[in-house]
């Protein structure tokens, strides 16, 4: 292992403390604003609801994971690459079901606006990309490629979290809104 590896991998620890740090928080947020609109989220069918709330944990843990991988310490390019790529497929796995559900939804409803299709579908499967590619830029020896991805990826991955809890957040007021209303 190189001291230039070494040294570059320690000049992105803030980074990584930042955003781990963020999104750890993020799902305790998310959690809260979950219970809060336990009574609609309720009277939605299970599968729709989970559809919408779970990429959002998924994607707030999946940066968890990336900033704890490259918070390990002296750790080897190649071995970073290879639990990245890990941390990549199961993301992937996950989401595969989570978007066809997703989908069914969304022509169900016909109400999936283009903001809708960039943050819970495109902007998702990008970031996955990404950190494919920073896994195998790793493995590979180009890590210089791989941290500049990387960030990429955790900063995508973290906007298309936000962007998803913010859309379940205003949908649970919206329709708070309009159960009181009609109550």
């Amino acid at each position: 292992m190189t001291d230039a590896f070494l040294e570059t991998l320690h000049s992105w620890q803030n980074f990584y403390f930042m955003i781990g740090g963020a999104a750890a928080g993020l799902i305790g947020l998310m959690f809260v604003a979950l219970s809060l609109g336990m009574q609609i989220i309720r009277d939605v069918p299970q599968e729709e609801s989970r559809a919408f709330a779970t990429p959002s944990v998924i994607y707030f843990v999946t940066v968890l994971l990336i900033a704890a991988i490259m918070l390990v310490p002296a750790s080897e390019p190649m071995i970073l690459g290879l639990l990245l790529l890990v941390t990549a497929g199961i993301g992937c796995f996950n989401m595969f079901r989570r978007w066809r559900k997703l989908l069914d939804s969304a022509i169900r409803h016909q109400d999936f606006l283009l903001s809708d299709w960039l943050a819970q579908i495109i902007g998702p499967i990008l970031t996955y990309v990404l950190l494919i590619i920073a896994a195998f830029c790793f493995m590979i020896g180009q890590w210089p490629l791989a941290f500049g991805t990387l960030w990429s990826a955790s900063i995508f991955t973290m906007l298309a979290a936000i962007s998803n809890t913010w859309a379940l957040v205003v949908w649970i007021i919206e329709h708070r809104t309009t159960n009181e209303s009609t109550e």
